[in-house]
C-alpha cells in the first residue's frame, strides 16, 4: 500500500515566517552585542544597530557598529590585531598619549589591545544555528 501527498506551498507566506525568524535573531544578537561590548563613555554600545532586509526569497539580518574604532576593539591591535605586529611610530620618535587621570605617557612601541569579539560572541551565544567561528566578520 502506498500514499501519495502533494503540497503546495505558499512561498510568500514561507519567506515572511523566514524573515520574522531572521529579524527576532538578528534583534537578539544587537541586543546580546550591546551587553557584551566594553564600555568606556558608552558610545560604542549605543551606535550598535541592526536591520534585517529582504529581497526575493534572501533574507539577510545585519548587526554592526558605524564607528570607527569598533573594528580595533572587536579584532585587536598591535601584535595582537590582524598585523601581529607591535605599534610603532611612523613620523615621530615615540608614541605619546596621555591616560585619563594619569600624566603623559612616552614609548617606542606598544603591544596593543587584546580582541573583543563581542559582536561574533553575541551571534555564538544568541543564534538557533552554527557559527563558524574562522570566518572574518
Amino acid at each position: 500500500m502506498s500514499v501519495r501527498v502533494t503540497t503546495d506551498l505558499d512561498e510568500a507566506a514561507l519567506a515572511r515566517v523566514i524573515a520574522g525568524v531572521v529579524d527576532d535573531v538578528t534583534t537578539e544578537v544587537a541586543n546580546a552585542a550591546r551587553r557584551r561590548c566594553p564600555v568606556d563613555d558608552g558610545q560604542l554600545r549605543a551606535s550598535i544597530r541592526s536591520e534585517t532586509r529582504q529581497r526575493g526569497s534572501e533574507v539577510v539580518g545585519e548587526v554592526w557598529s558605524s564607528l570607527e574604532y569598533a573594528a580595533y576593539v572587536h579584532e585587536g591591535t598591535g601584535i595582537y590585531g590582524p598585523t601581529g605586529r607591535p605599534i610603532r611610530p611612523v613620523r615621530a620618535r615615540v608614541l605619546s598619549w596621555q591616560p585619563q587621570g594619569g600624566g603623559r605617557v612616552f614609548a617606542r612601541e606598544v603591544r596593543g589591545q587584546r580582541p573583543q569579539p563581542f559582536l561574533a560572541d553575541a551571534l555564538a551565544e544568541v543564534s538557533p544555528w552554527p557559527v563558524d567561528r574562522t570566518v572574518r566578520y
